[in-house]
């Protein structure tokens, strides 16, 4: 067979992996990773599982006092954390290397995160510039946020 064709056939079974991806990480996945440890900049980090227990999300930094991220659950969508809590003050919207993935219809090819004064900010999936509420996959925990990104 022509060397060629051999790598265009290998390139296409790549990136065909890339379309049934599930775009949250399953929890299986999650197995080799430690439940706590420690950023760069001295943060703890620690992964969760979902509510549901379908895929794992990702928590930064200690609770603030009487901080009202402490009643969310990781996969709540933005509705339910927005009744909860409120609106965050600003947000903004960034594309993930999925978005760069052909014929990847996941859910993970843009995030967006909303910022809370005093109380830190929240990562959602999904929704946001396709449409539709997004999905909470994280939490990140700082007294010092002053709401505005």
């Amino acid at each position: 067979m022509n060397r060629s064709l051999v790598a265009l056939l290998s390139a296409a079974a790549l990136l065909a992996g890339g379309c049934v991806s599930n775009p949250l990480k399953p929890a299986e996945q999650a197995a080799d990773k430690p439940a706590a440890s420690t950023t760069a900049d001295g943060k703890d980090y620690r992964t969760v599982k979902s509510r549901d227990g379908s895929f794992d999300g990702e928590i930064w930094g200690k609770p603030a006092r009487n901080s009202k991220f402490t009643s969310l659950q990781i996969g709540m969508s933005q509705g339910e954390v927005e009744d909860k809590i409120g609106r965050g003050s600003d947000m903004k919207s960034y594309v993930t290397g999925k978005a760069w993935i052909p014929f990847y219809f996941g859910t993970d090819g843009h995030r967006f995160e909303t910022y809370y004064k005093g109380q830190g900010s929240l990562i959602y999936t999904g929704g946001g510039i396709g449409g539709g509420r997004g999905v909470l996959i994280g939490i990140n925990h700082d007294a010092t946020e002053d709401g505005y990104q």
